[in-house]
């Protein structure tokens, strides 16, 4: 047998994996913008990774190792917070928490500004349809908090089940396919 060329290279897979589990993690802002959904509302786009603890890096070190065999890879660490409407007020929580948890911080309508800034993440599970059609579970940041409250602990949230086609959360983060705006 001839030894492949990128052996040398390759990470090796051992079945074990790292899979962040509910609860809460102080996060941090990697990007953030402002979109508009398909059917015209404008969202906030949150890109983030666990700044601290056990899972520190957690949606970098994920997406460092999908984008060896895909190029097209998506970072994961994603949250989408709609700014209007019956959602104003989550939004307005959203923007509190992380004021609340970076000392000076004042929000001024640039959400520019908001990278590099902590917040306090509450991770619970989502059931998903995969390429098969059979629901799957993964744990995604469902609620922001100030890290305060996270280190305080917090109630882990019961899982999001499917209804029907559509899973979609309208008080936290929108499931959407739309690529995240960095990497």
């Amino acid at each position: 047998m001839m030894k492949p060329q990128e052996w040398d290279t390759t990470e090796e897979f051992t079945g074990e994996s790292r899979f962040i589990q509910p609860g809460g993690y102080v996060c941090r802002i990697k990007q953030a913008k402002v979109d508009m959904t398909k059917s015209g509302k404008e969202v906030l786009i949150i890109a983030f990774d666990i700044a601290e603890g056990e899972f520190k890096d957690y949606y970098d070190e994920q997406y460092v190792k999908k984008v060896v065999s895909n190029p097209d890879a998506k970072w994961q660490g994603v949250y989408r917070q709609l700014t209007e409407g019956n959602s104003l007020k989550f939004f307005k929580g959203l923007i509190t928490a992380i004021e609340n948890s970076n000392n000076g911080y004042k929000w001024n309508w640039d959400e520019k500004t908001l990278t590099g800034k902590l917040f306090g993440g509450v991770f619970g599970q989502e059931e998903y349809l995969n390429n098969n059609g059979e629901p799957k579970l993964s744990t995604k940041c469902r609620f922001i908090r100030s890290v305060e409250q996270i280190k305080q602990g917090v109630d882990v949230p019961p899982v999001k089940k499917l209804k029907g086609d559509l899973a979609q959360d309208t008080f936290g983060s929108q499931a959407s396919d739309e690529p995240v705006p960095f990497y």
